[in-house]
């Protein structure tokens, strides 16, 4: 079995398994190994097999301050993995072999390895979806904490969780609403969540760049994963009618009627597949 088999593989599994079942690093490294067509993922899983022996080479960490300082110290003293601040142009900083390489990547990146590592040790860590940006809430006996990935893994005060809030209005002279820990506002993201955020961005920037072919294969991807998320197959059956693409167009299409819950998606895309079918013949 080659590297992008093997790759496949891992990504169909997920696709069958719970959102909290994933391997984050596994998922992770197929995705960055398809993008790199077929990279080997043998020098990065030992990677992150090393951080994870490099966390528990430390002992036993029994409180929040301890978790945070066997963090910051294997991830950012030891490893120096940082924010890329050229995140939202630089395709490196969404591949994880790339942020391996670099020791740089995303918000959503860095919080990937965070997770993986504090998954191994049997921390109770979980993504949070913040209005755009992406945190870390981490739980001990003693405590919980938002903590920052992009940023040396510091932690976010209520009052800088605040300014992440994208709500204030200089002309009604209202300011920025603060967070306490359990706001609805910080949404926790499963695993499967968190590969498609990352692989949302992915997409978007190829998008960006008119690279539709390459936003086409990033959605496939992401549909191996999340295989019953009807907005995926809705995007990917508009993107490939965009190409001429009109038999697979349909096929995805077909796809999202399937999964439809209720009756105006469905109508919606009945109408999208009879123009295609007319295209078509």
């Amino acid at each position: 079995m080659n590297s992008q088999q093997e790759s496949l593989r891992i990504l169909r599994r997920a696709g069958e398994q719970e959102g909290t079942a994933i391997s984050l690093g596994e998922a992770a490294l197929a995705l960055a190994s398809l993008e790199k067509q077929g990279a080997d993922l043998t020098p990065y899983r030992q990677h992150l097999a090393v951080l994870i022996e490099q966390m528990r080479s430390g002992g036993t960490a029994t409180t929040l301050e301890m978790y945070l300082q066997r963090l910051r110290h294997v991830l950012v003293v030891q490893n120096k993995y940082q924010g890329d601040d050229n995140h939202n142009e630089d395709p490196r900083a969404t591949n994880l072999m790339d942020a391996i390489d670099r020791r740089r990547g995303s918000p959503v990146m860095l919080g990937l390895i965070y997770l993986h590592v504090a998954t191994a040790m049997g921390w109770a860590m979980t993504g949070l979806d913040l209005s755009g940006h992406f945190l870390l809430r981490l739980s001990a006996r003693d405590g919980q904490v938002v903590i920052d990935p992009f940023r040396a893994g510091q932690t976010c005060q209520l009052e800088a969780a605040g300014d992440y809030l994208v709500d204030e209005d200089e002309e009604e002279g209202r300011s920025s609403t603060l967070l306490d820990l359990s706001s609805e506002l910080l949404r926790p993201l499963d695993n499967r969540e968190l590969l498609l955020r990352l692989q949302h961005a992915v997409k978007h920037r190829l998008l960006s760049q008119d690279r539709l072919e390459a936003a086409i294969a990033t959605l496939q991807g992401m549909i191996l994963f999340a295989p019953r998320h009807q907005d995926l197959w809705k995007e990917l059956g508009y993107l490939q009618a965009e190409r001429g693409h009109l038999r697979a167009a349909i096929t995805a299409l077909e796809v999202v009627k399937d999964l439809a819950a209720d009756s105006l998606p469905v109508q919606q895309t009945d109408v999208m597949l009879r123009e295609l079918r007319w295209r078509l013949n």
